[in-house]
């Protein structure tokens, strides 16, 4: 069966010496692996549709009972030039597919996810240099919600009670804030931190105000959302681009 889909080129690797794997997750069938004959040669009939973060338009042969599809035709629809030409863009861009495909199993469709991923990417390609990580949270967020795992953060997980201004904590295991009185475990999250977390979680990127992201303790929130997609979502393998994010940071000083 021939088929026809829009999506984002998360990664590709080496197929043979021709030939490549490209993972693209589409709005109508979720994650695909797709096999790109001939797509390493140096006039492969593909272009640059097939590098990672480029949303373009993909023709595949389907065969059921196979988890390797034929990829037979691609086009680019949005390259996503503005932050390609940036390392610093490139990298946060590249965590969000990375953690896209680290998030999704093969063909579970989810059109919200794939709306998040977008609107994210965007917002890296235009947002200041200054706050270029804090699309990055705006996915963390938005894509745990879009999986099921929405961090709770209007109030006590565990007792409904509202916040007060100290012994707040963010739990992981309880899957989200926890006031002072209902216990210690988690990491320490002060007030104003918590409700920015709140606007980003339930905001757009034009409604969100980006002022306040310059006065939250990045390296901890940073830590809190690794912390809490680690503990929800399966270990397939090591998200290198977070590591790679990770070390950036450190060396130009945008750890704190």
């Amino acid at each position: 069966m021939i088929c026809r889909a829009e999506g984002l080129v998360l990664r590709g690797y080496r197929m043979s010496g021709s030939s490549k794997v490209v993972v693209i997750y589409t709005r109508e069938s979720g994650k695909l692996r797709l096999a790109a004959r001939g797509a390493r040669r140096p006039k492969s009939r593909f272009g640059a549709s097939l590098e990672p973060i480029t949303w373009g338009s993909y023709v595949y042969s389907r065969r059921e009972g196979r988890d390797l599809q034929t990829l037979t035709e691609g086009d680019i629809l949005y390259a996503f030039g503005g932050l390609k030409r940036d390392y610093r863009r490139m990298a946060h861009a590249s965590a969000v597919c990375d953690l896209l495909d680290h998030m999704t199993a093969e063909e579970d469709r989810n059109g919200v996810l794939c709306s998040v991923a977008l609107e994210s990417l965007r917002w890296i390609e235009s947002v200041a240099d200054a706050s270029v990580e804090l699309p990055l949270w705006y996915f963390q967020l938005k894509a745990a919600s879009a999986l099921g795992y929405r961090p709770h953060l209007s109030g006590c997980v565990r007792c409904g009670s509202r916040l007060e201004d100290s012994g707040i904590r963010f739990s992981p295991v309880e899957g989200g804030t926890v006031c002072g009185h209902c216990g210690s475990s988690g990491s320490p999250l002060d007030r104003p931190t918590v409700t920015y977390l709140e606007q980003i979680q339930t905001g757009r990127p034009d409604r969100i105000d980006v002022e306040p992201f310059g006065r939250v303790d990045r390296g901890k929130v940073r830590g809190m959302l690794r912390t809490y997609l680690d503990y929800h979502v399966e270990a397939r393998r090591r998200i290198r681009s977070l590591d790679f994010l990770d070390r950036m940071l450190a060396a130009d000083g945008s750890e704190a």
